[in-house]
């Protein structure tokens, strides 16, 4: 998970500037993490979407900060650069992602292992 997140994070640096916010991947050896039904395998990781003001806070992908084209090109580069099974979301334009509960303010990628 690591060396995708840094892949991705080089190429994201070569067409903005803005970084992107890390969540949730998982706890050491697999233990339980709170509020996570998954997250155990060290193979799935929590993102933010961007922001057009590029602060580094939340956002939903309803409000009128969110930046749509640029999480699509973040979720494009993982998609490119790592194993990417799944993808949750909310944001009902963003292609190849699906809907869950609470994945409104983040995407989270499943990698196959």
């Amino acid at each position: 998970m690591m060396t995708a997140i840094l892949r991705v994070a080089l190429q994201w640096q070569a067409r903005d500037k803005r970084r992107f916010g890390i969540g949730d991947i998982s706890l050491a050896n697999g233990v339980w993490t709170p509020d996570h039904e998954s997250h155990r395998s060290g193979l799935e990781v929590d993102i933010r979407p961007l922001r057009k003001d590029g602060l580094e806070q939340p956002v939903r992908w309803w409000e009128s900060q969110y930046d749509k084209e640029g999480t699509a090109q973040l979720i494009d580069l993982f998609r490119t650069f790592a194993p990417v099974v799944t993808v949750f979301f909310n944001d009902p334009d963003i292609v190849f992602a699906r809907r869950a509960v609470r994945h409104d303010d983040h995407f989270h990628l499943k990698l196959r292992g």
